[in-house]
């Protein structure tokens, strides 16, 4: 099942991408595989449940609305599987969130209403807990960080400065009853946050340009976020709290050019 909907999603979004490049440059880039990154991201962030049609619509959106009227690869403004997961929890709030394992609530719902998760470090580590397809896993995501980091395709202060925030909100709102640590070790692995870290806040060209913009960038998406956790309807808020933070990079740019007085090959850059 979890193969057919990776599968899925990556077929729609290639073919969407061919399309694209085929009616507005009269060719095919058969290179050009960020399309399949897209569709590889969009179903991790969703449950092994879901109905195809609406991963078939989120790659769509992704690639049709979010990625090809911006110029395509390289030029588009806000990160294509971000909104497409965006767009269908807000069209498809119940199947985002339904799980093949009936429980009372997920852990990223306990916590959005004040309660504790009943899980302990190591099934936090292990995902041996509901959730989205990708997101769980903890160890392999780390690892995948380490990887990134290895191949220099992701910044650690990007990451970083995203976890940072989020770990500091957690540490002083803890609920009665859990220990500052315990409820930092929940906020970031019970649910996709630690997912987006890595692999959605860290993305180049959504993100700025500048090292200081992109801590600053960090820091704003992991507070965004955790405003968005505990104060939005929805349990998967860390996609909107990107796309807001999309939609402002620039400004972090110009600040940093404007008032920071930055270097391309500096320190700053």
């Amino acid at each position: 099942r979890i193969l057919l909907v990776g599968a899925t999603a990556v077929l729609s979004c290639l073919l969407a991408d061919w399309l694209c490049s085929y009616f507005l440059h009269g060719r095919i880039n058969s290179r050009d595989l960020s399309s399949v990154v897209t569709g590889l991201i969009i179903p991790m962030l969703m449950t092994p449940a879901i109905d195809l049609p609406i991963v078939v619509a989120a790659s769509l959106f992704a690639i049709l609305v979010c990625k090809a009227p911006f110029g395509g690869t390289g030029h588009n403004i806000f990160n294509p599987a971000a909104a497409g997961v965006a767009f269908a929890t807000i069209c498809w709030s119940d199947q985002i969130f339904s799980y093949t394992q009936p429980l009372t609530h997920l852990p990223t719902a306990t916590l959005k209403l004040g309660g504790i998760p009943r899980l302990d470090l190591t099934e936090l580590l292990l995902g041996n807990f509901p959730g989205p397809i990708g997101s769980t896993y903890t160890l392999i995501i780390a690892a995948s960080l380490l990887y990134l980091l290895a191949r220099n395709v992701v910044k650690w202060y990007s990451v970083l400065a995203y976890i940072l925030p989020v770990a500091a909100i957690a540490a002083v709102s803890h609920p009665y009853g859990v220990s500052p640590a315990e409820s930092i070790a929940y906020e970031l692995f019970a649910g996709s946050l630690f997912f987006v870290a890595v692999f959605i806040v860290s993305d180049p060209v959504t993100s700025p340009k500048y090292r200081l913009s992109r801590i600053l960038y960090g820091v704003c998406a992991g507070i965004v976020t955790m405003l968005f956790r505990y104060f939005s309807p929805l349990e998967l808020s860390a996609v909107f709290a990107v796309l807001l933070m999309n939609a402002l990079a620039p400004v972090f740019d110009i600040a940093c050019e404007h008032f920071l007085s930055p270097q391309k090959g500096g320190s700053a850059s």
